[in-house]
């Protein structure tokens, strides 16, 4: 486009008719005719190239941290040694 805009870091998501969900990022984009260099935010739909910049780290870090934490609570605490049973038996056994 005109000129590469920096990512401010902060992020959303929206859901298209479809179902899909859209990451939008929010970035610092030159004013077009400024003679001061001011900047406007913006919201775009994020790149994958977006995802490797710095202030894009926190939505990595979270999602490390997410996965981390539902993992732990996917599974049910057990019993150490405990054999699991069966819940119902087989009909014809």
């Amino acid at each position: 486009m005109f000129g590469a805009g920096k990512l401010t870091g902060r992020f959303w998501f929206r859901k298209t008719w479809t179902g899909k969900l859209i990451l939008l990022v929010e970035e610092e984009k030159p004013r077009w005719f400024s003679r001061r260099h001011l900047t406007k935010l913006r919201w775009r739909d994020a790149r994958l190239l977006d995802l490797a910049e710095a202030p894009m780290r926190t939505l990595m870090n979270l999602e490390r941290s997410y996965r981390a934490d539902y993992a732990s609570r996917a599974t049910p605490p057990s019993k150490h040694g405990a054999i699991p049973t069966p819940i119902a038996r087989a009909a014809n056994a």
